[in-house]
């Protein structure tokens, strides 16, 4: 079986190459992006603990 129109090897590795390296891009936004994110998260939740003085722990209770 024979093809109508032959294709230049060249050409198709040149548009794997560039499809290749769309890809390794939207990854690489998809991971700062995501990374950004969860740095926000954990600001946050930092930002809305709050501390308990240490010396509360050790005290008996008064009845």
């Amino acid at each position: 079986m024979t093809t109508l129109h032959p294709q230049n090897r060249s050409a198709r590795i040149w548009r794997w190459s560039v499809g290749l390296g769309v890809v390794v891009v939207l990854l690489g936004a998809w991971w700062l992006a995501l990374d950004r994110f969860a740095a926000r998260i954990g600001l946050d939740a930092e930002n809305t603990m709050r501390e308990v003085p240490r010396h509360e722990d050790n005290r008996v209770p008064a009845n």
